[in-house]
């Protein structure tokens, strides 16, 4: 009985966001600070839960910034779906809306010629980079997993479908390693919690279950992996961070590999804690991850 509200209920809000935004869209840039002030008086009342968890998982470290993170975090969440539906718009009226720094990363990383793989996460504007890429001429194909609803997945990819980016949400891996073997450009996120899918590593300083996908990805293909991240800056516009490869070592577990790839995300997250979803459940069940 619980799911089936929990689903019924999600089900809603999908149906709400659909809505919301075809009357939203008929609007041009200049109408999106007064969206954003609009929406962030919603949010509290239709994500109070998500509010309540994310208060309850933000590490200790972060406690005397809790409520400006916090706060943050909405903001982010607010302004990454007004970018994901004005994202024509916005460039339209300023065409230096998306910045990128690290350019030399991904151009010594495509010099290789074995493809490449893009890692990021649910932090800043992660929709937009895909949208980036496609336009600098390195068509996406993001590796996707359904939304708690059917109807938000759907609506969701409806845009990266629009804007160029190819969703793959069916043998991820195997589509992946085909698509690298080509020489193409493969993103994912991977800071979700795989819980028995998974293997246990450290993540602030906590238990936690992250997928071996990009693990296994980078090493059979042998194509590098970029962790890349999305911050929102202070006047508005977003800046795409490349980071050089992730090393993974052959022969090493897979636990210490995962901690490659996830000390990249705590570092990023930890420099801007506000743009990352912490309401995400990131140590639920993480004992249920392999060790090995």
């Amino acid at each position: 009985m619980r799911d089936t509200l929990k689903k019924y209920r999600r089900t809603l809000r999908a149906y709400l966001i659909q809505g919301l935004v075809n009357l939203m869209t008929r609007l041009e840039a200049p109408a999106v600070p007064k969206l954003k002030r609009l929406l962030l008086k919603v949010f509290p009342l239709i994500f109070a839960r998500e509010i309540q968890r994310a208060h309850e998982l933000l590490p200790a470290e972060f406690a005397d910034q809790s409520d400006s993170i916090i706060t943050g975090m909405a903001e982010n969440q607010v302004m990454t779906l007004l970018e994901v539906f004005f994202y024509e718009k916005l460039l339209a009226a300023d065409p230096d809306f998306v910045q990128i720094e690290g350019k030399e990363n991904i151009d010594a990383a495509l010099a290789q010629n074995r493809g490449l793989i893009i890692l990021s996460g649910h932090f800043g504007n992660w929709e937009v980079m895909g949208y980036t890429l496609t336009k600098m001429g390195m068509p996406m194909h993001v590796l996707a997993r359904a939304q708690a609803v059917d109807q938000m997945t759907a609506f969701m990819n409806s845009f990266r479908e629009r804007r160029g980016s190819k969703v793959i949400m069916d043998n991820t891996i195997p589509a992946a390693l085909k698509l690298l073997a080509q020489n193409k450009t493969v993103g994912l996120l991977s800071d979700l919690n795989a819980r028995e899918r998974g293997y246990q590593v450290r993540f602030f300083g906590r238990a936690a279950s992250f997928y071996s996908a990009p693990v296994l990805m980078a090493l059979r293909s042998r194509a590098p992996m970029l962790p890349a991240f999305a911050e929102r800056q202070k006047n508005g516009r977003l800046l795409l961070r490349f980071e050089k490869p992730v090393e993974f070592v052959r022969g090493d577990s897979m636990c210490n590999n995962i901690q490659r790839y996830v000390d990249r995300y705590e570092a990023a997250y930890r420099r801007r804690p506000d743009l990352w979803c912490w309401f995400h459940e990131r140590y639920e069940f993480a004992s249920l991850g392999r060790t090995g």
